[in-house]
């Protein structure tokens, strides 16, 4: 799937399974599932997509995601 911004940017998501995207974020893959399952906890998580039985991360808002948490931790 493909979006564009305002300036016309044609940004393509990056759509990875659940063990790729925990590999991604240098986490086990139970790690994304189980953050995935508190997500009264983990409110700051972006939600996948499922397709099937699987779930499909993108992998630009799992990075927005994280980095935001990183900053708000480092008090920025």
């Amino acid at each position: 799937m493909t979006t564009s911004d305002i300036s016309g940017t044609v940004h393509i998501r990056r759509w990875a399974s659940t063990k790729d995207a925990a590999a991604h974020i240098h986490r086990h893959p139970e790690v994304l599932r189980r953050w995935h399952r508190q997500r009264a906890e983990h409110p700051w998580l972006p939600m996948p997509r499922r397709v099937g039985k699987n779930l499909l991360w993108d992998l630009d808002e799992l990075d927005a995601a994280i980095d935001a948490q990183v900053d708000q931790q480092d008090g920025r």
